[in-house]
């Protein structure tokens, strides 16, 4: 047999799972300089651009409710924390692929989802992180979020999180220079981001930028984790994040089940 095949017959392995978590966990911790810039963009963000707008702004009416502005943007500073978070799963993917770790894992029984999985631990890691000094930030500027809002609006993201996971998953197993993979993520984190509603109401908007939002998953997303914060959550926009993760994540998958084990990683 083909050992390059012994992958699709190794048994699922648990406890390698388990320990990948962990080490991933471990790394997460380590890494002080990117632990620092988790803690620290959320609030720069806010207070440089959330509280000067906000001046400006004042209060905005989302589906006959008012709302002040910089509660309706720290919202969409959330996403967008959570959205970053593809790119340290894609480096982490990075070196597996470049070292050969990633071989070894397929060959020692770690199956495509609890490879997906056990890999996104730094990035749920660094969004429970961003998680605690938002609610931080509301508590300090004395926003109107009361802590179970807050959790669903959380937990929302964190599905939601699963779909941009699998995303930089097929970017890693299809991009195989380094050189590529940073203007791929230049030139899709920054513009999606931008044109979902984060910091603008849609209806408001030019007519280009409302196509763009609503071809743009993140703008669903931000939809629902937003009526979750202000009380207005409805089951088709869970629907609709539920959809999107699941759909990720099967395709991820399957593009993880058909990538080579060897690569020329290109510099």
């Amino acid at each position: 047999m083909n050992p390059l095949l012994f992958r699709h017959y190794a048994a699922l392995n648990i406890p390698a799972v388990l320990s990948i978590m962990y080490m991933e966990a471990k790394i997460f911790f380590q890494t002080r300089p990117m632990l620092i810039s988790q803690l620290l963009t959320p609030l720069l963000y806010f207070i440089f651009i959330v509280t000067a707008l906000s001046e400006t702004i004042g209060n905005i009416t989302i589906n006959d409710v008012l709302i002040p502005y910089n509660e309706y943007a720290l919202v969409g500073i959330l996403t967008m924390s959570m959205m970053g978070q593809m790119s340290r799963v894609i480096y982490r993917m990075t070196v597996d692929r470049r070292y050969g770790f990633f071989a070894l894992k397929m060959q020692a029984g770690i199956k495509p989802f609890f490879y997906i999985l056990s890999m996104s631990t730094g990035a749920v890691l660094g969004y429970a992180t961003q998680a605690i000094i938002f609610y931080l930030i509301i508590l300090a500027f004395h926003l109107h979020f009361t802590l179970f809002p807050f959790i669903c609006m959380w937990g929302i993201g964190l599905i939601s999180l699963f779909f941009w996971i699998s995303l930089g998953t097929v970017i890693t197993m299809f991009i195989k220079t380094y050189q590529m993979r940073d203007m791929v993520l230049t030139f899709l984190i920054m513009p999606l981001s931008f044109s979902a509603p984060s910091f603008y109401v849609l209806h408001d908007a030019p007519s280009f930028i409302q196509i763009l939002a609503l071809i743009n998953p993140l703008t669903y997303q931000l939809n629902a984790m937003r009526a979750a914060a202000f009380g207005t959550v409805s089951e088709v926009s869970v629907m609709y994040v539920l959809l999107f993760s699941l759909a990720g994540l099967l395709l991820a998958a399957r593009v993880i089940r058909h990538t080579d084990l060897l690569t020329n990683e290109l510099t």
